[in-house]
């Protein structure tokens, strides 16, 4: 019941968020082709005033900021996600014997790149067909009880498609920078996946080896940052991580939502509110054309 609760909410908050994106889209839209219509005479609006003009632009420029913002993000992640796959072509050796008996230990059905680096790291890449990729360092450092702990950490952002979660998630916290308060939920759905694939990891090897793999994969690669996709080790979260292997439980706050973080957010949730105001502006001129 209570996975079924998470998967309603994160299914229904990316609803919303991809609804109010369209619905956005829509409303700018609308709106400049009703003021292009209005200055050339094609649309009889009654009683626009210089208030509603302003408000209407205002409003337009806000969810075209947000539109824009989004965009950003997207491509962005996109052109260094790409390049990362390219590095990644390039840097790649051939699986050593001891990965290969890890990830046939591991059955791993997902296919697994060796990459010639020193630095210890494991993440898995590729938006629309994820791969997991382990570094030669890793390789060194981990015994074979590690390695399978990392390739069943990884299989578990393969299964769910977690890279195409980091590029949807960083998207829509883009392009809700008005309102910081949505990136800090976002994240925490981020945080939850890093310690849903610890657990499916510690239910199949137990937790002594995916404790010690999780302090070897420290590294990552240059062009990690900014890309699309899960790495099994890195600074972030830790402290969190550690706390679930001792404990069997996630903490209960994965990101702290900060009381400046809920101010800041303030002023961007009272202009998406005042935003009906503009929507009926909006139909009210679109009434008015379709009548005439």
């Amino acid at each position: 019941m209570r996975r079924a609760g998470r998967v309603l909410f994160h299914g229904t908050l990316l609803g919303l968020l991809a609804g109010g994106t369209m619905f956005g889209l829509v409303m700018v839209v609308g709106y400049i082709v009703m003021v292009v219509g209005w200055m050339f005479g094609q649309i009889a609006v009654p009683e626009l005033t210089v208030a509603r003009v302003a408000f209407g632009v205002l409003m337009t420029v806000l969810w075209g900021g947000h539109i824009l913002a989004g965009l950003t993000a997207l491509l962005c992640q996109c052109r260094r996600s790409h390049q990362l796959s390219r590095w990644i072509a390039r840097a790649a050796v051939t699986v050593s014997p001891a990965l290969a008996a890890a990830a046939g230990r591991a059955g791993s059905e997902h296919p697994v790149v060796e990459i010639g680096a020193d630095a210890p790291y494991a993440f898995t890449y590729g938006v629309w067909h994820p791969r997991v990729a382990v570094s030669t360092g890793l390789v060194a450092r981990a015994g074979q009880d590690e390695l399978v702990a990392v390739l069943r950490h990884e299989g578990y952002h393969v299964r769910h498609r977690d890279p195409l979660k980091v590029l949807a998630l960083r998207t829509w916290a883009a392009a809700f920078f008005l309102i910081p308060l949505i990136g800090d939920v976002l994240q925490r759905i981020l945080d939850g996946q890093e310690l849903k694939a610890d657990r499916a990891a510690v239910r199949e090897c137990g937790v002594s080896p995916v404790a010690a793999a999780l302090l070897k994969a420290t590294g990552e690669p240059d062009s990690a940052p900014g890309t699309a996709q899960a790495a099994m080790g890195g600074p972030a979260l830790l402290e969190a991580r550690v706390i679930q292997l001792e404990t069997g439980r996630g903490p209960r706050m994965l990101t702290t939502v900060r009381r400046e973080t809920v101010l800041r957010s303030l002023p961007g949730i009272a202009m998406v509110a005042v935003y009906g105001v503009f929507l009926y502006q909006l139909c009210l001129a679109v009434t008015v054309c379709c009548v005439s």
